[in-house]
């Protein structure tokens, strides 16, 4: 019987590829699946979307590594069409267009057997696959694209049968990967996990009643200054734009949660599922922890910064000359942090091992772990390395560490960016093994905090209320603000500019009022307007601050009306900012809008007052 019991359906998770020695992101997809086997119950898929030539070592080194399970079947949608036919197979049709005179290359499976032809027509084009059946014949005509570049995503993929006739063709690289998900679903109630950020622009949305979509954030999703008003790159705009449909949107922090809600609204599909760790059984022979020795498991790349971790420990060496630094994980920066290690006049105690799928096993002789990334999700390195009883030193970013370490119990958190603390820590570690010893004991405690019983309990939390949400689902349609006043009123003007423009620079002492009709077309099978909630937000985005106003809303015939009366120092609190802008949300189950508050229409001339440096008012016409 398994220790929880998940709600009944299939189990699907969606990557867009699975290597034996991904990162943290692919390593926790795999947990999570091999946890939902062992624990929940079920017996999920991990379907890849990929096309490749070697699934088949690639599944026996998962197996081999424990990472895969043999309950856990792979399919892939290359694989699968290959060798099955098309739903809409039919004979006859219009012949695939011949473009053997292009011919780039021919790459086959190590059996011998064709994989695909690749076609060059135009090189500022791009390249054409021709993906082939064992018998050589061709099943699909697919232009080349990058996943995350929405520009080279094409409109035409065509579907071909056995005797070279088109059968059709998706219009998308998401209408393609849908049909792979349904075909899999087949009738049943389907759970789609997805982890990817690219992946998800092609499956989101998906209208299969009986599949729940959940996404899973691995990754920050803001911008330097980490705000959460912060700038989005491309690749997250359009990610938080698909919050409204799916049906979980998971963050692994509340930290997180509560920036997203900030952005776009606290909407009924938002959770937290922070990210589980295995407890490794101790042997009862170990040695003791080496005093001298510090270790960092890790991508060799960037976003690690791991100049900043030999930079650290350099500055350390001065006072424990003894020290050592293990750096295990492949990367493109491994010339330079050879270069780094060098200039610091540490390489001879900087060692960079490279990939070892063991590496783990030195967290259990290493006195502490570091961490220095720039940003992260919820690192799983470090859940790791407190379970096998090493503290760790990290670097206070979001999101993760301030939810994984207490501070001086089982870890130390330092400024980002603060390599001299950052030494200094390594120093206290190094010189103290009866801290690193209480430490150890307190990091174990506090893994197990992250075990497997509590991670699945949180799922079926999530999957139930899911389930029980997807009828209250609802779809914004149309929405739009007429504002029919928005004005200030100040002391000691009387009234005389009551109908105005609101100010550029309003005094503090002004009053706001507001009123408007919101109209809103949308839909629901079981949930009307009056569950949707207004709000009023006064927001200085460069700052982050943001204060909620009183706002009254009353329902009419196609949405609400509005308006609000607010003291203007209200909005700008104890704060000296000068661009504050209010914002006005819907939020209506898992569905959000906002505008800011424009001047009404039919406003556009009239008198606007601002104000001197002396105070002194001044009267502009528009």
């Amino acid at each position: 019987m398994p220790s929880t019991e998940l709600p009944t359906g299939r189990y699907l998770s969606c990557p867009i590829d699975l290597s034996p020695d991904a990162g943290g992101q692919t390593r926790a997809m795999l947990m999570r699946n091999r946890i939902f086997v062992t624990e929940g119950g079920v017996k999920p898929v991990v379907a890849t979307f990929n096309a490749r030539t070697d699934l088949p070592e690639r599944r026996a080194m998962l197996l081999e590594r424990g990472l895969l399970l043999p309950e856990i079947s792979t399919p892939n949608i290359y694989e699968h069409y290959r060798n099955n036919p098309w739903e809409d197979e039919e004979p006859g049709g219009e012949q695939l267009p011949d473009l053997s005179a292009h011919t780039a290359t021919q790459e086959f499976f190590p059996d011998g057997t064709p994989f695909r032809t690749v076609y060059r027509s135009d090189p500022s084009k791009g390249s054409v696959f021709d993906y082939h059946r064992a018998d050589g014949s061709t099943y699909l005509r697919l232009p080349s694209f990058v996943f995350k570049e929405p520009e080279t995503w094409p409109s035409s993929i065509q579907r071909v049968g056995p005797d070279g006739a088109v059968l059709g063709e998706f219009k998308s690289v998401g209408q393609w990967f849908k049909r792979f998900v349904r075909h899999l679903s087949g009738d049943e109630r389907t759970f789609v996990f997805v982890d990817s950020r690219f992946s998800v622009q092609h499956l989101v949305p998906m209208r299969a009643k009986n599949v729940h979509v959940v996404y899973v954030l691995h990754n920050i999703h803001v911008a330097p200054p980490r705000l959460w008003s912060s700038e989005l790159s491309d690749i997250y705009g359009r990610l938080v734009g698909k919050v409204d449909d799916v049906d979980a949107f998971v963050t692994l922090t509340a930290r997180q949660q509560d920036d997203i809600a900030q952005r776009r609204g606290r909407t009924t599909n938002l959770f937290v599922v922070p990210n589980p760790v295995d407890m490794p059984d101790r042997a009862p022979d170990l040695p003791p922890r080496d005093p001298h020795r510090v270790t960092v498991v890790a991508r060799l790349e960037k976003q690690k910064r791991l100049g900043h971790a030999i930079r650290a420990f350099a500055l350390a060496a001065q006072r424990v000359p003894e020290a050592r630094l293990d750096i295990y994980g492949a990367g493109s920066q491994l010339s330079v942090l050879e270069q780094v290690a060098a200039k610091h006049g540490v390489s001879d105690s900087v060692t960079l091992h490279g990939h070892d799928p063991r590496a783990r096993d030195a967290l259990w002789s290493s006195s502490a772990f570091l961490m220095t990334s720039l940003f992260e999700g919820y690192p799983l390195s470090t859940l790791e390395s407190l379970s096998h009883g090493c503290p760790v030193i990290s670097y206070d970013i979001k999101y993760g560490p301030r939810e994984q370490i207490s501070e001086g119990v089982d870890g130390f958190l330092v400024p980002a960016g603060g390599v001299r603390q950052m030494a200094d820590r390594i120093v206290t570690m190094l010189t103290s093994p009866e801290l690193v010893a209480r430490m150890s004991e307190a990091a174990r405690e506090k893994a197990r905090h992250h075990g497997h019983g509590r991670f699945l309990d949180e799922w079926r939390q999530v999957l139930e209320q899911v389930v029980e949400l997807a009828p209250l689902r609802t779809h914004l349609e149309d929405v739009r603000l007429d504002v029919t006043r928005l004005e200030t009123a100040e002391p000691g003007l009387r009234g005389r500019l009551s109908r105005r423009p609101l100010p550029a620079h309003a005094t503090r002492d002004a009053v706001l009022r507001f009123a408007g009709e919101l109209h809103v077309t949308g839909r629901s099978k079981q949930s009307s307007l009056d569950d949707a909630e207004i709000t009023l937000t006064a927001v200085h985005a460069a700052s982050g601050y943001s204060v909620d106003l009183p706002v009254t809303a009353t329902r009419s015939a196609d949405g609400f009306t509005v308006s609000a009366e607010v003291p203007l120092k209200d909005a700008f609190g104890d704060e000296r900012l000068d661009d504050v802008r209010l914002r006005l949300r819907l939020v209506w189950q898992n569905s959000s809008w906002e505008t800011q508050l424009s001047r009404p229409a039919g406003d556009d001339d009239g008198v606007e007052v601002g104000y001197t440096a002396d105070g002194a008012v001044r009267l502009s016409l528009r």
